[in-house]
């Protein structure tokens, strides 16, 4: 009871905090998901165009909304760095950003590397593992995805092969492997975009090819 009662009265402290420096106290409930619309956008320390600014910040980052003021959106980057930004310069997911804008942002992203080495256990630029390359382009867009192939098997919500959308993740068992061992992110058109060990280097090949046919194990909305 007494840690019950100190979180309350925690709470109940940083909501009279915020209304006392005219700060509305809203929440990631309130606003799950942003993404930045603009080039070189100031971050900052706190609301309002006098104060610090902590770093630029590029189109097409997906953000948290953690709270916001009187034209300014409180907000955490996928690195976990938190500010204060324009709200001219953020549109919410559930208003003004389609699934579909992200997803080719995704598809867009991801098919930079093709042809950058498959490494194993690598997750850079400098090449990718299966995985490795999945999350780093997940990463990018706000969205931490497990590391293995097989953790990415259970992420988000599970979608029929006959239901993929451009982004999803698909997933495969390859190699005699009882257990999922493979992922790639599907891209349109019966394709998909993943790093090959197989051809040494990240690819795109058909779904409907007969390996990828008899190895495919799964699909996964993660967005």
């Amino acid at each position: 009871m007494k840690k019950c009662g100190k979180l309350i009265l925690s709470v109940s402290v940083l909501s009279a905090s915020l209304m006392l420096s005219g700060l509305s106290p809203v929440f990631a409930a309130s606003f799950p998901r942003g993404i930045v619309t603009g080039n070189h956008v100031n971050l900052r320390v706190k609301p309002g165009l006098q104060s610090k600014v902590i770093r630029q910040v590029n189109s097409k980052n997906v953000v948290s909304m953690l709270g916001n003021t009187k034209g300014w959106y409180n907000i955490k980057l996928s690195d976990g760095t938190k500010g204060w930004m324009s709200s001219t310069y953020v549109s919410l997911r559930d208003k003004n950003v389609s699934r579909a804008g992200v997803e080719r942002d995704i598809v867009d992203f991801a098919k930079r590397f093709l042809g950058v080495g498959y490494v194993y256990g690598g997750s850079s630029e400098k090449g990718f593992d299966c995985s490795g390359f999945t999350s780093y382009v997940y990463k990018n867009f706000g969205v931490n995805l497990p590391r293995t192939a097989a953790g990415q098997s259970t992420a988000g919500t599970a979608v029929g092969k006959n239901d993929l959308q451009v982004g999803d993740l698909v997933l495969f068992k390859t190699l005699g492997s009882s257990k999922v061992n493979h992922a790639g992110i599907y891209i349109g058109d019966g394709n998909f975009i993943h790093s090959s060990s197989g051809s040494g280097e990240v690819r795109i090949d058909s779904l409907s090819s007969n390996y990828y046919t008899s190895h495919y194990a799964t699909s996964r909305h993660v967005l």
